[in-house]
């Protein structure tokens, strides 16, 4: 194989200043930019480091330099918002991602037009058919009138007429049952396709690891208000293979391997942290937004890394690294300090040290950018063109990354053919204004928070100053011996004088200050009964059963199922906000890039956040009733899909239907063994129904018997309780009557009993002796021998 001229160095140098010249003035631009969505967002970033301080329990520095200033005071923060905050992530995440299902599915699009196709197809079949056999029970009845003698000749060109028609609708049947065959077969071959697709986006998920980084984003949104995913992005991963070490001859050499690396690129996605997130602070929503920047702080070390992956221009890095970080790098960092000084609780922590910060751009160029751009790269006569064509209509996406007003890498092209934004945001509590002032759990208990914080310091204060008495000293009758006035156990105080203090009070007096520990307990109990209303996370829903008590499994999954309505909102946001577009851009970097031509196909998202998790309990009870009632019932039972019904049961009880359940294929083998070993006629079946039916009915009437007599009980408990109360009588007298009629009815079915083993005795004998019995004329006669 040839290899390829080496590229001349002067040329490319040459190239690469025309380059970073003529997108200089582009990337200036993009910093004015930048700076102006920095600056929108300074307010919002404030607010940040404000929820962070709360949910690690910090005071604002404000509140902590008070309670520093006064020793005496209390400086205890009791943290419901981290509890809180933590629940809220843990139950979405419970939701979102179960771990025997997906939150997500792919459905081929055709599905409504194939089932209507296939719909009127079968309408006109049935309808020929309806006409067929009307006009064969009109043939019918023109042949027996023809074999009646009675009856006069029949029309014999009505009858050619009757088979015309009937041979004409016959051959309009064949086309139509073809169209619903086609249209069946191309319904089927669309629903396996999306089969496909589902399965190879669903593997693209797990080797990214989709589930983690969407747990990430959702932490994000319950602390900060937002969580950023961004994806497919092209993972440049090389898979390794072990190949032998081959010699000068071309012959391997035995026992020497070599690791070679191959690049696969697959998409993945990644979690982008709210703080180095910059979107257009005008938009509300990503619909709206216009342009993103991705904020990178790197050393050295990383910078070099990406450099490696991303394909940025080597001399370009190779000059920033000669560089110090410039001092907008510096700026920049400042909120990243903030993080890492709250983290650590450290006011004096040493700072991170200055870093590189490599910006992404995602957005539309300007038709004179674009043009600036291709003159750079040396595409002349397409500059022109852009320019001729100036249409305003037309957008042109690009992706670049710049550092310290150098460019490091533009895409030729947008990474997807649709233009989507390849980033997704999540709003826990969204705002009106622009997306980043959506707000998380810390923002909404805040002020119950202050509150709760508050009560509690003065408790800690009033429990302090109340713990023991105060002591008022006349200093003019005592004095320490040691010379220090601070009291202490067995400390000595000397006499100073013979003086008698006024009122006859000696040199001491004990005052003792009121504790209000009761009183301040009714503001702490309201507190956390108001941070419960604000987060909208009932104990119920923490796991806890809280003031609702009820004795009863059902009571307590109708409590659950009520709880779960205050996530449907949240859930709802995720569904529209990040698995719709999200799984939507991963099918379209299939369909543009994806070598494997059977998962292709019209196809469209679901997301099944609200319509499939949140009810899970509810299913779970429902298919136990199912499967243990109408699975069974003999009229029923054959209109339900066992199999589907069994695998539907296992996921609403959080079991893998994998672990337990047998593929299908292997189910309806079984099943057709059983029939075949176990063979019934259509009259054993009819049977075996009526057989179920009476034993139903009979189990019905048995309940209705046992309703009745428990009625006639309660009748009778009444009654008694009605004689006692009009005529006064003792319940002792009526409960030895109740005891001695029970006697005498136990007494005649012991006689009874012993009488009916008599006649049965008597008769046997009777029989043995040839004769008829006569019975012993008592209760039962049929035993005694006859004379």
């Amino acid at each position: 194989m040839a290899k390829r001229p080496k590229p001349d160095p002067a040329t490319e140098q040459e190239r690469e200043e025309k380059l970073q010249q003529g997108m200089q003035a582009v990337i200036l631009e993009l910093e004015r930019l930048l700076a102006e969505q920095i600056s929108a967002r300074v307010n919002i970033e404030t607010r940040w480091m404000e929820d962070l301080r709360q949910l690690h329990g910090i005071y604002e520095p404000n509140i902590q330099g008070a309670l520093e200033n006064d020793s005496e005071r209390s400086k205890v923060f009791v943290n419901l918002t981290r509890p809180k905050t933590l629940a809220w992530e843990a139950r979405l995440t419970d939701l979102l991602f179960p771990a025997d299902d997906r939150n997500w599915g792919i459905q081929p699009t055709p599905v409504p037009d194939l089932d209507d196709a296939a719909r009127n197809a079968v309408a006109q079949i049935e309808q020929a058919e309806v006409q067929i056999k009307e006009l064969v029970e009109q043939n019918n009845a023109m042949a027996d009138q023809q074999a009646d003698p009675e009856q006069a000749d029949p029309d014999a060109a009505r009858q050619q007429e009757v088979a015309a028609q009937m041979a004409e609708l016959e051959k309009q049947l064949v086309p139509l049952k073809k169209a619903f065959a086609d249209a069946q077969r191309i319904l089927d071959q669309a629903k396996r396709r999306a089969e496909l697709m589902q399965r190879e986006i669903d593997d693209q998920l797990t080797e990214t690891n989709y589930a983690a980084v969407a747990r990430d984003v959702i932490g994000d949104a319950c602390r900060l208000g937002s969580g950023i995913i961004k994806g497919p992005v092209t993972m440049r991963a090389k898979r390794g293979s072990w190949q032998p070490v081959v010699g000068e001859d071309g012959a391997p050499i035995a026992g020497q391997y070599v690791l070679e690396r191959a690049p696969d690129p697959r998409p993945g996605c990644r979690r982008v942290h709210p703080i180095n997130w910059f979107p257009d602070m005008s938009a509300a929503c990503m619909e709206e937004c216009e342009f993103t920047f991705e904020r990178h702080p790197v050393n050295k070390m990383r910078l070099r890394k990406m450099t490696r992956e991303m394909g940025f221009r080597e001399n370009v890095v190779r000059e920033i690294l000669r560089d110090s970080p410039r001092h907008e790098s510096a700026i920049s960092n400042n909120n990243l300090n903030d993080m890492r000084l709250i983290e650590m609780d450290a006011p004096n922590a040493a700072l991170l040290p200055d870093r590189y910060i490599v910006w992404e751009y995602h957005g539309a160029l300007s038709v004179e950018q674009i043009a600036t751009v291709l003159r750079a790269i040396g595409k002349d006569d397409e500059a022109e063109e852009i320019e001729r064509e100036d249409d305003t209509l037309a957008e042109r996406r690009v992706v670049l990354y710049f550092c310290q007003g150098r460019l490091l890498k533009i895409a030729p092209d947008y990474p997807l053919d649709s233009g989507e934004s390849l980033y997704s945001w999540f709003p826990f509590e969204r705002g009106e204004a622009t997306m980043l002032a959506a707000i998380g759990v810390p923002r909404l208990m805040r002020q119950v928070q202050s509150m709760f914080n508050s009560s509690i310091r003065m408790m800690m204060d009033n429990g302090g100053l109340s713990a023991g008495p105060q002591i008022i000293v006349d200093k003019s009758q005592v004095e320490p011996e040691d010379g220090n006035w601070k009291l202490r156990p067995r400390k000595v105080w000397i006499r100073k004088g013979s003086d008698v203090s006024p009122q006859g009070q000696g040199p001491f007096q004990v005052v003792n200050i009121p504790v209000n520990l009761q009183q301040l307990m009714v503001i702490v109990d309201f507190a956390l009964k108001m941070i419960d209303e604000v987060v909208s996370m009932p104990l119920i829903a923490q796991g806890e059963q809280g003031a609702h008590v009820t004795q009863t499994s059902s009571g307590m999954s109708m409590l659950f199922n009520s709880a779960n309505v205050i996530f449907r909102r949240v859930v709802k946001n995720w569904d529209d906000d990040i698995t719709s577009p999200f799984i939507t851009r991963f099918f379209d970097w299939n369909m543009q890039f994806s070598d494997k031509e059977a998962i292709k196909g019209d196809m469209q998202t679901e997301a099944r956040g609200t319509s499939v998790l949140l009810v899970r309990e509810i299913q779970s009870q429902q298919l136990m009733a199912i499967t243990d009632k109408w699975s069974t019932h003999p009229v029923i039972g054959p209109a339900i899909r066992v199999y589907e019904t069994l695998r539907m049961t296992l996921q609403a009880m959080a079991i893998n239907p994998g672990d337990v359940l047998v593929e299908p294929d292997e189910f309806e083998a079984r099943v057709k063994q059983m029939a075949e070993s176990q063979p019934q006629s259509p009259e054993e079946i009819r049977a075996a129904a009526q057989i179920e039916v009476a034993t139903i009915t009979a189990e019905t009437r048995r309940s209705e018997g046992e309703l009745q007599r428990e009625i006639a009980e309660m009748n009778r408990q009444t009654e008694i309780l009605k004689l006692i109360q009009k005529d006064g009588v003792d319940m002792a007298k009526v409960q030895a009557m109740l005891d001695s009629m029970k006697m005498r009815t136990d007494s005649d079915e012991r006689k009874l009993a012993a009488e009916i083993a008599v006649e049965d005795r008597n008769a046997a004998r009777a029989e043995a002796m040839g004769r008829e019995p006569t019975g012993s004329g008592g209760a039962i006669s049929a035993g005694t021998v006859a004379a």
